[in-house]
């Protein structure tokens, strides 16, 4: 996912929404992104506590539009859905 499209689709979204990743298996935190090691592209870390959207739009805003967004194995991420049913929403990439 380019990081225009993720900014575009969640620009109107509580910046307190946390982020997650979902994998085969588990539903997991974002905790941080890192450079990964194939070009000017990012990827998620997962870990304990999950940042919000605002942590990661401030994190993200210096980088270009054109950045991708990986997952923790390196797989894009294609997209992203919504769970309501917490106090703060959750965005769940994957």
């Amino acid at each position: 996912m380019k990081l225009i499209d993720l900014t575009q689709l969640t620009h109107y979204m509580s910046p307190k929404s946390r982020l997650y990743w979902q994998d085969a298996s588990a539903i997991l935190p974002v905790a941080q992104v890192k450079f990964a090691t194939s070009g000017p592209n990012l990827m998620i870390v997962t870990g304990q506590h999950p940042m919000t959207l605002s942590q990661l739009q401030t994190r993200l805003q210096d980088m270009s539009s054109e950045t991708q967004l990986f997952a923790p194995d390196g797989q894009p991420i294609f997209g992203f859905h919504l769970q309501l049913e917490h106090p703060v929403p959750h965005i769940i990439l994957k």
